[in-house]
C-alpha cells in the first residue's frame, strides 16, 4: 500500500532524486470496471478526485512533479487500459469515457495547485504523428485530422474547452458528448 511509497520517497529524497508520480497509467482498477463500467461512467470522476486528493495530501512534503493520466490519448486505440472499455465499444462510448478522464483530469490539477500550490501537473500524451500516403491535398487534410483527433486532449487540458475542429469532428460523426455545468 501507500507504506511502500513512503519508503520510496524517502530514499529518493536520500539520494537527491525528484519523483515524477503518475497519478494513473493503465491500471484501472477492476471493480470500477466491474461495478461502474469504466470511465464511461461520470461517477468514476469522484472516484479518481477522491484518490488523487488522498494522494497529494500525504505526499504533498514529498513530491512537486505529477502527471494525472500517461498517454491520456492511447484510449482511442486502446480504450480498455486507457478507459475500462471494452474493444468492441462503439466510438461515442469512449469519447464520452474520454470527457470524463479530462474531467477527472481537470479536478485533479485544481485539488493539487489548493493542496500543493508549488506543484507541476498535467497529462502526458503519446507524440504518435501520422504521415499522409501522398502529397496529395486529401491525404495531408486526412493526416492533419487524425493528428488532430490524436492531439486535441492537450487543447482541452491547456484551455478548458474542445477545439472547434473536435466540436466539428462530434457533429459529422454523430457523437453527443454528456456535460454538466461542473464540467467547465
Amino acid at each position: 500500500g501507500l507504506a511502500f511509497y513512503d519508503r520510496l520517497f524517502d530514499e529518493m529524497a536520500q539520494a537527491g532524486i525528484k519523483p515524477l508520480v503518475t497519478l494513473s497509467h493503465y491500471e484501472m482498477p477492476y471493480g470500477l470496471v466491474k461495478n461502474y463500467g469504466g470511465w464511461a461512467n461520470r461517477a468514476v470522476i469522484d472516484h479518481f478526485e477522491h484518490y488523487a486528493r488522498t494522494v497529494f495530501t500525504r505526499y504533498q512534503h514529498k513530491v512537486a512533479l505529477w502527471l494525472t493520466f500517461n498517454e491520456i490519448n492511447m484510449s482511442l486505440h486502446a480504450p480498455f487500459t486507457g478507459v475500462g472499455l471494452a474493444e468492441e465499444s462503439g466510438e461515442a462510448e469512449v469519447y464520452q469515457a474520454i470527457h470524463h478522464q479530462l474531467v477527472a483530469s481537470a479536478r485533479a490539477v485544481k485539488a493539487c495547485h489548493s493542496l500543493i500550490p508549488e506543484a507541476k501537473i498535467g497529462n502526458m500524451l503519446l507524440g504518435g504523428l501520422v504521415y499522409p500516403l501522398t502529397c496529395q491535398p486529401q491525404d495531408m487534410l486526412q493526416a492533419m485530422e487524425e493528428n488532430r483527433r490524436w492531439m486535441f486532449f492537450g487543447d482541452v487540458q491547456a484551455r478548458g474547452q474542445y477545439p472547434g475542429y473536435m466540436q466539428r469532428f462530434f457533429r459529422d460523426h454523430n457523437i453527443t458528448i454528456e456535460m454538466t455545468e461542473s464540467d467547465a
